[in-house]
C-alpha cells in the first residue's frame, strides 16, 4: 500500500480511549432474586470455597455491575458461579476493572469461563486526514467465535442467549500469561536477549500472524491486535489470541489497524519488550545511537514507538528490521495483508 502525500506524516489520535474511565451504570430492569435452596449454596461453597446464606440470582444479567462474587447467572439454560471481575492487563490500566466480563464456574461440569457481558462503547482514531470510527461489537465477536471454531491460536467459546435475548459471550478459560509478559520477564541484556530467546518468541509468534489471515479471508478483523491479547496455553504451548470484540470501519484500508497491530507486537519482540525508547534513555552507551532517531524511524501512527531497532542495535539482521520499516513513517511502502507479513517475517525468523 503506497503511501498517498496527505498520509506521509500520520498520527494517532485517540479521541477516546475505553477503560481510562469506568462505564456509567445501567439503569436495567431488574429480574435478581435470592434463593436459600441448599443446590445453589452447595454450588457456591463447591467452587469459592465459602457457604453463603443464600445466593443471588441473575436471569437477565443486563446491570453488569450489580453481578458479584457469588452471585449464579443463568445463561442459556446453564448455571454459572461468579468467581470474580476481569481487570484490564495493559496500556497503563492494569488493574482497571472490566465490569462487563466476569470469571465463573460452569456448575454442571466445573469448567472455567469468561462470561463476556453487553457492553456497547466507541472511540475514533484520528488516522491523517482520515477519523476511524471504533467500537465494540459483541454480535461481531460471535461471528468471529465462529469463525475460529477449533483452531488452537483463537480462543473458543460461543454466543449463549440469556432471558432479554440478551447474546452473551462465554469463554473457555486459558491457563498462561500474556506474550508481553513473557517478553517483560526476560531479565538479560538485550543482547542475550535477542540471540538467545526471541527466536523461540518469533516461532511462537508467526503461526499466531498466519492465524489472523482466517479472520481476515472471512471479512472479519480482530480489532485489537495487541501482545497482551496473546496468551500462552498452558496445555497446548501455543500462543491464542483473546478479545476480538472491538471493531472499526475504515473502507479505504479495512484491515489496517489489525497489521499496525502486528507491527507493533513485532516491534516490542525486537526491542525486549519496550514501547518507546524513554526507559533506554539512561543507558549510557545508547545516548549517541539514540541522538541519531529521527522522526522516520518510528511508527508510521504513534511517533513514540520505535520501529527502526537496529539504528540502536546493529545486531538485528537487515531483514527483520524490513519487516518493521514497513511500519515506519518514513517508510514508502506499507503491507496491504497479513499474507505479506507473515512471508517476510518467516523469512527474517528464520535466519535470527
Amino acid at each position: 500500500m503506497r503511501c498517498p502525500d496527505k498520509m506521509q506524516a500520520l498520527n494517532l489520535l485517540f479521541v477516546w480511549k475505553p477503560g481510562f474511565k469506568s462505564p456509567r451504570k445501567a439503569h436495567a430492569t431488574r429480574e435478581d432474586t435470592m434463593d436459600t435452596s441448599s443446590d445453589l449454596r452447595d454450588a457456591v461453597e463447591k467452587y469459592l470455597h465459602v457457604r453463603p446464606q443464600e445466593v443471588k440470582i441473575h436471569e437477565k444479567p443486563d446491570d453488569f455491575f450489580s453481578i458479584n462474587r457469588g452471585d449464579i447467572v443463568f445463561v442459556d439454560g446453564l448455571r454459572y458461579v461468579i468467581s470474580g471481575t476481569a481487570r484490564e492487563r495493559s496500556l497503563g490500566l492494569d488493574d482497571e476493572p472490566k465490569y462487563w466480563v466476569k470469571y465463573a464456574y460452569e456448575v454442571e461440569t466445573g469448567n472455567r469461563k469468561i462470561i463476556k457481558l453487553i457492553f456497547h462503547e466507541q472511540f475514533s482514531v484520528k488516522y491523517g486526514d482520515y477519523v476511524i470510527k471504533c467500537f465494540r461489537s459483541p454480535a461481531k465477536e460471535g461471528r468471529a467465535l465462529e469463525c475460529v471454531k477449533g483452531h488452537p491460536h483463537f480462543m473458543q467459546g460461543h454466543t449463549a442467549v440469556a432471558k432479554g435475548n440478551q447474546a452473551i459471550r462465554v469463554i473457555n478459560h486459558i491457563s498462561g500469561g500474556t506474550l508481553l509478559s513473557r517478553i517483560e520477564n526476560y531479565a538479560g541484556t538485550h543482547e542475550t536477549y535477542f540471540h538467545e530467546f526471541l527466536p523461540s518468541l518469533l516461532g511462537l509468534f508467526l503461526p499466531c500472524v498466519q492465524s489472523l489471515d482466517v479472520l481476515h479471508r472471512s471479512g472479519i478483523r480482530h480489532g485489537d491486535v495487541r501482545s497482551d491479547h496473546l496468551l500462552l496455553d498452558k496445555e497446548t504451548g501455543k500462543l491464542r489470541w483473546i478479545d476480538f470484540d472491538y471493531d472499526f470501519v475504515f473502507s479505504e484500508a479495512p484491515f489496517a489497524l489489525d497489521l499496525l497491530g502486528i507491527g507493533n507486537i513485532l516491534s516490542e519482540l525486537v526491542g525486549k519488550g519496550e514501547r518507546t525508547i524513554h526507559n533506554l534513555r539512561s543507558n549510557r552507551r545508547l545516548t549517541e545511537r539514540l541522538g541519531s532517531l529521527t522522526p522516520e524511524d518510528f511508527s508510521v501512527v504513534e511517533a513514540s514507538r520505535l520501529m527502526n531497532w537496529k539504528k540502536l542495535y546493529p545486531y538485528v539482521p537487515d531483514s527483520l528490521n524490513r519487516v518493521l520499516m514497513h511500519f515506519a513513517a518514513g517508510a514508502e511502502l506499507h503491507y496491504e495483508s497479513v499474507s505479506e507479513i507473515a512471508e517476510d517475517l518467516a523469512y527474517a525468523a528464520a535466519i535470527v
